[in-house]
């Protein structure tokens, strides 16, 4: 009984960790695929890094960097959380 219990708590937190890795992954393949963010950086220059910070993410190319804020909109539904995304100005790295 004790191993059964012990399945299900395991089964239980696994399924609770894969929402937020899906959400996540959600987000970044929007950024990715967002034409604001290649008019920003322009498309001469490959992505380095997309790193998860407060407020959304901060998306690296080897001479600029731009921050990504996520903006969740309020929802009643169970299901991924609808959000928009706000481009602020890139920086010279």
């Amino acid at each position: 009984m004790k191993k059964i219990a012990l399945i299900l708590l395991s089964f239980s937190t696994l399924h609770a960790a894969l929402p937020p890795l899906a959400q996540s992954s959600r987000e970044m393949k929007e950024i990715i695929a967002d034409p604001r963010l290649y008019q920003s950086l322009g498309g001469a220059e490959c992505i380095l890094q997309i790193l998860k910070v407060d407020g959304g993410y901060q998306v690296s190319t080897l001479h600029q960097t731009i921050m990504v804020n996520v903006i969740y909109m309020p929802s009643k539904m169970i299901g991924p959380a609808k959000f928009e995304l706000e481009f602020s100005e890139p920086f010279l790295n």
